[in-house]
């Protein structure tokens, strides 16, 4: 065979192999640009385009102007913002101060990095969260395809991107994308032996959100399993990336728990503080001594759903027993301490190890789950931005 032949073939691979790729990209892309025409045509009223979320903080938005509000020109930049997102962009604009700390640094770092390129702290937001969200997507792929055939790592990967709840929470301008990444990308270059730079990655999980840290806990079985004793040095970077977090909170405040200190801040006016689990108790106890009603009731969809993703959890172990230690630590960490039940999905659904178990080699049954997918995503992204909170 002839090395033109050889080359001409080997980029044939190759472009058969991007393309392969592109698939779940394009279909991430479109279903976010055709929700985006539609959400903002459906919510202009005389060519302004508004959203509820706009009005809803009447406090927040007059103070944040001057500095934060995104001028008339991008005032499309809304569709994807909500709830959360304001917090990062006055982080990244103006630093930390309570009860911010809740929210970690890595996003608003970025925000104001590329905000000094971009000149706008709102684009700047945007475009960090979609990078981090379409790249999390070929990650994703990337590493499905080191656990099961192409087909079903294909069929795995749609799924996931169009999930309604992963969806809607790339694709605002939340920390959710780039913690996706960095816990899908560390555990991926560790399979890899890229044992650095998996380190690196879950640092930057752990300082994305706290509990990113959990992703080197698979990584320490699978070291302890294998006798590797060395690779325990490796365990130092995460750690160093969480100890610089902790000062600084300690040095900024006095408090070197002022990321939780500022979460309970927010949860002050639910009376749970010990999540799900108390939330459950107090109903049923409640029930039985004939006691007031719980501040805060059981919905029986969302723990029918919560039942299926500790079911996930619980199945992720036939994937690879030590990556299923991740899920595990967190799903019985986020019960103990999360009060509110819709907030439970938001962060179960980020845990890449259960969609490893979607084992689909049908495109036409895929297909329809995503048709099945798409309407409740979009009508999700609708409700957040007009002030329901779905998360």
């Amino acid at each position: 065979m002839s090395r033109a032949k050889k080359v001409s073939e080997r980029w044939s691979e190759h472009w058969t192999r991007v393309r392969h790729f592109s698939y779940p990209l394009a279909v991430v892309v479109a279903i976010r640009a055709i929700g985006a025409v539609w959400l903002y045509h459906l919510l202009s009223i005389g060519g302004e385009f508004h959203t509820a979320w706009m009005d809803a903080n009447p406090r927040l938005i007059p103070e944040w102007n001057p500095i934060l509000n995104p001028s008339s020109s991008s005032n499309w930049l809304w569709l994807f913002n909500a709830w959360d997102s304001p917090h990062f962009q006055l982080i990244a604009q103006s630093g930390y101060a309570h009860p911010d700390y809740a929210y970690l640094p890595a996003y608003p770092l970025l925000i104001h990095f590329v905000a000094l390129l971009a000149g706008n702290y709102w684009l700047a937001g945007f475009v960090v969260a979609q990078a981090f969200a379409l790249g999390s997507v070929l990650m994703f792929q990337l590493l499905a395809e080191s656990y099961m055939p192409q087909r079903e790592a294909l069929c795995a990967t749609l799924l996931m991107a169009t999930f309604p709840y992963i969806f809607v929470f790339t694709t605002l301008s939340y920390s959710e994308p780039l913690f996706l990444f960095f816990t899908i990308s560390a555990w991926y270059l560790y399979k890899k032996e890229r044992r650095t730079a998996s380190s690196l990655l879950a640092g930057f999980a752990a300082v994305t959100k706290i509990y990113g840290f959990a992703i080197i806990v698979p990584m320490l079985l699978d070291i302890v399993k294998s006798r590797r004793w060395r690779d325990l040095d490796y365990v130092a970077i995460p750690l160093g990336f969480l100890a610089s977090w902790l000062l600084f909170c300690y040095l900024s405040t006095g408090d070197i728990f002022a990321s939780l200190t500022d979460e309970k801040w927010f949860t002050s006016n639910i009376s749970s503080k010990f999540g799900l689990i108390q939330t459950i108790a107090n109903q049923l106890l409640g029930r039985l001594v004939g006691a007031a009603p719980a501040p805060f009731y059981i919905d029986p969809p969302i723990l029918i759903a919560l039942g299926l993703f500790a079911y996930l959890v619980v199945k992720s172990w036939q994937v690879d027993g030590s990556l299923s230690a991740y899920p595990l630590v967190v799903f019985g960490l986020t019960v103990f301490v999360v009060t509110n039940q819709l907030s439970l999905l938001r962060y179960l659904t980020f845990l890449f190890p259960i969609w490893l178990t979607m084992r689909v080699k049908n495109l036409f049954l895929t297909a329809a789950c995503i048709i099945f997918f798409v309407p409740l995503a979009l009508l999700l992204w609708f409700y957040a931005i007009n002030v329901t909170f779905i998360g």
